[in-house]
């Protein structure tokens, strides 16, 4: 069984076999190991995929326009805080049941985190963490005043991907961190380059077990009785 499960985006899939992983929430493509965060995908079904491999973790890929002005395309970022302004993408498992609330403070898995910085910072001096990331649908770049707005947020990057992929990794009581690449516009090639071996070095660094909440997230509903012991029995679909 994996201990960490990488999503990224088409662009950064390393080369491999490719086989499918199927789900209550469709089909996953799954390419050299790593889970493909494509226009097809649930992001159920990636964070569902994840699970039923038998990972504890997931590390995540993604690009991100820049809003604060510090940042530059190419830069690694490791976000600590979101702005979830997600409108199509469904953000629970827990549909129409009462146990979907848990904490989420902070939104991604600490010693992961922790774990990514340090792998990036190895990798380039342009690495950064703490940051705020506003996540949205993706389906179009954020217009000027948009980007304005978001400054007066505080916030420092805007893109798709890591949410809600958090929210329901931390559902599925699984780790969760996301590196994010400063996209350029318009994108330039081989800022993707090398970005799959710093997911594999922060997976050596974060090797379990790990002291964090993540994997009790649901340890509450549990002793209510709410749920069970399967976890495939707490979503609002399973096989």
């Amino acid at each position: 069984m994996p201990e960490v499960v990488y999503i990224v985006p088409p662009g950064m899939a390393p080369e491999g076999r490719v086989s499918r992983h199927e789900t209550p929430y469709g089909a996953v493509t799954d390419r050299g190991g790593a889970l493909i965060r494509d226009q097809a995908a649930d992001p159920r079904a990636l964070i569902y995929a994840a699970k039923q491999a038998g990972a504890c973790g997931v590390l995540a890929a993604a690009t991100a326009d820049p809003i604060s002005p510090l940042l530059e395309p190419g830069d690694l970022v490791v976000p600590a805080d979101v702005v979830d302004l997600t409108r199509l993408l469904p953000s629970t498992f827990f549909v129409g049941k009462g146990y979907g609330f848990i904490k989420v403070d902070p939104p991604f898995c600490p010693e992961l985190m922790a774990a990514l910085y340090e792998a990036a910072r190895a990798a380039t001096p342009r690495a950064f963490r703490g940051a705020t990331l506003v996540g949205t649908d993706g389906q179009r770049e954020a217009t000027p005043a948009e980007r304005r707005m978001y400054r007066t947020w505080g916030a420092d990057l805007v893109g798709s991907g890591p949410v809600p992929e958090a929210f329901l990794a931390r559902e599925l009581e699984l780790c969760y961190a996301a590196l994010v690449v400063v996209e350029a516009r318009p994108p330039a090639d081989g800022l993707h380059a090398g970005l799959l071996p710093v997911l594999v070095r922060a997976t050596e660094l974060a090797r379990s077990p790990r002291s964090c909440a993540c994997g009790r997230a649901m340890a509450g509903a549990r002793a209510q009785g709410v749920i069970g012991d399967d976890w495939r029995e707490w979503t609002d679909r399973h096989i």
